[in-house]
């Protein structure tokens, strides 16, 4: 593990993903793919619709204006319905993380690893084959749970484990130079 500072630039930084760490990293880029089309839409707005379809349902069969049996028939309907859709978001997850885990386990196949962050890129030799990205290409960096994460948008992201730089505040400032240049690219980028 190395670590020289020089400049602009972070690294290289020498390191080998662990069994945990890739796991981890695997289970997070689960989350966020499976994440992408928005939390609302996918868990939250099928269970509003469920309990609004329940109390529909049960004040027309208690008052009256409909008979108590298609009242029931109604909520069964409603129930077998949002059960189906959790079941199926369920599935979707579950396939995120399964591709997550494939994604983190050839990059932990590929044994040592360098990365360096400059200026303008950041690299990562995986067994002498360089992958060298802008920041224009990152959609976010961020320290999760002893990892940074830096996630493109196309891809899996390039994961280093913290244990890899010289000390903590090393890895507040990379994370923070990382948000820094990806914001920019990304105002650049929105600019008409």
């Amino acid at each position: 593990m190395t670590a020289d500072v020089a400049g602009d630039s972070f690294g290289p930084y020498a390191f080998t993903l662990s069994s945990a760490e890739a796991e981890a990293a695997a289970a997070r880029l689960g989350l966020r793919t499976a994440l992408k089309g928005g939390l609302i839409a996918t868990h939250v707005a099928p269970l509003t619709a469920f309990a609004l379809i329940m109390a529909f349902a049960s004040v027309l069969a208690l008052t009256g204006l409909i008979s108590r049996r298609a009242g029931e028939a109604t909520i069964l309907l409603a129930a077998a319905a949002f059960m189906i859709q959790r079941l199926a978001t369920h599935w979707r997850i579950r396939r995120a993380r399964n591709d997550g885990q494939a994604a983190i386990t050839r990059l932990r196949s590929a044994g040592a690893l360098t990365a360096t962050f400059d200026n303008e890129t950041l690299s990562l030799d995986v067994d002498g084959r360089m992958l060298c990205v802008g920041y224009d290409a990152c959609e976010a960096a961020e320290d999760v749970g002893g990892l940074i994460c830096v996630w493109l948008r196309e891809g899996g992201p390039i994961v280093v484990p913290t244990r890899a730089l010289a000390d903590v505040d090393e890895a507040a400032r990379l994370v923070s130079r990382l948000s820094g240049h990806i914001g920019v690219r990304r105002r650049a980028g929105l600019a008409p």
